[in-house]
């Protein structure tokens, strides 16, 4: 009986895959999308989320880089010089930036004003210190404002 069980969530797996599975049209639209294709961005644990300004000089996103701080912080690169900035204050949590269109602003939300944003930096720290490891969750944060630079 557990055999049996088994092959049909085994065939029910594969036709899922099948169901899903990209046709060679859709394969070639994307490899012509996704050619020469270049990392930007090289300091930090990691980035993520980020986006062109207008004009395409510019790019906003958010990385880890920050002694002491685990969490997100915006940054801007500069597409012809590589010169990158931070914009965020660095302390707390960061998301969400973009370049304002028509105007020489970014928004974003962070949490820089949360009177615990210390706190919980350093029981992040600790956290991954541990070597525990938990399900990638993106935890909103009550305290995230958004703000203009």
């Amino acid at each position: 009986m557990k055999l049996i069980k088994w092959i049909g969530m085994i065939v029910m797996a594969v036709s899922t895959i099948v169901a899903f599975g990209e046709s060679d049209e859709e394969t070639q639209n994307e490899n012509r999308f996704l050619a020469n294709i270049r990392q930007l961005t090289y300091e930090g644990k990691r980035a993520g989320e980020g986006y062109f300004s207008e004009d395409g000089k510019a790019l906003i996103f958010q990385s880890e880089r920050e002694p002491g701080n685990p969490f997100y912080q915006i940054y801007t690169l500069d597409l012809q010089t590589g010169d990158s900035h931070r914009i965020s204050p660095g302390i707390g949590k960061t998301t969400c930036a973009f370049f304002r269109p028509g105007t020489d602003e970014v928004l974003f939300a962070s949490t820089h004003l949360d009177a615990e944003a210390k706190t919980k930096e350093e029981a992040e720290l600790e956290f991954r210190a541990s070597s525990k490891e938990c399900r990638y969750s993106w935890d909103y944060d009550e305290n995230m404002d958004i703000f203009s630079a």
